[in-house]
């Protein structure tokens, strides 16, 4: 997009996730989760709370540049790597609030590369926004059935599913702003390749900025 937007860099993302799984785990949103029993007593089940709510990081180098910031072969690399990991997750925790938290984030980026462009399918950007709304749908669950043993942990994952709510909404935004092809004002012609544009309804500037606060929130977890 434009030189004055903030990315991720890719190319830290997957060094970060080579070391994150020292068992992440935050229960509450499956059958198969183990919850602390009478015979254990309040020591043990304080390090299990505290296990459970251990949250994950990606540290980003938010940079300058056009989106993707990464060649075509290194996003590519990179979201597989993502996904590898995802993986990882799903078989050693099951689908916990820290998988879905992850899973949101490879979702909204691979949903960025496509509606930052000037022109885009609507019907492929449809397809992408269904698949983040119901990633999000199933990190609320999660959510809402997680013990409230650490309110502060909750309260970060809740400011990570409110900025990607927000982030879905203006992606949609963008949408039916391609989709109805109204042209941009003269006014918002002035804005766009500005800082400003984020105020513009319906401009990559706008999805990009919100996208970079879904990272930030990610980022807040821990």
């Amino acid at each position: 997009m434009h030189s004055h937007m903030k990315y991720i860099n890719k190319r830290m993302l997957h060094v970060f996730m080579n070391g994150l799984f020292t068992v992440l785990f935050l229960s509450g949103c499956d059958d198969k989760q183990q919850d602390v029993s009478a015979s254990i007593s309040s020591e043990q089940a304080h390090i299990r709370n505290a296990q459970c709510y251990a949250p994950p990081k990606v540290p980003a180098n938010i940079q300058n540049g056009t989106y993707p910031f990464w060649s075509s072969s290194s996003a590519r690399n990179n979201i597989q790597n993502l996904q590898n990991k995802l993986s990882e997750i799903e078989k050693s925790q099951d689908k916990t609030l820290v998988y879905y938290s992850l899973a949101i984030i490879i979702q909204a980026d691979k949903t960025t590369e496509i509606v930052s462009k000037e022109t885009f399918i609507p019907q492929e950007a449809l397809l992408q926004v269904a698949a983040l709304n119901s990633l999000i749908a199933k990190a609320q669950e999660c959510y809402k059935a997680a013990p409230s043993s650490d309110n502060a942990s909750l309260i970060r994952y809740s400011f990570l599913l409110d900025s990607a709510s927000q982030y879905s909404n203006l992606v949609a935004e963008r949408i039916q702003r391609q989709q109805s092809h109204v042209a941009y004002s003269e006014g918002e012609k002035a804005q766009i390749g500005g800082m400003t544009e984020w105020m513009v309804k319906g401009s990559a500037g706008r999805v990009i900025r919100a996208y970079n606060r879904v990272v930030s929130s990610f980022n807040d977890l821990s």
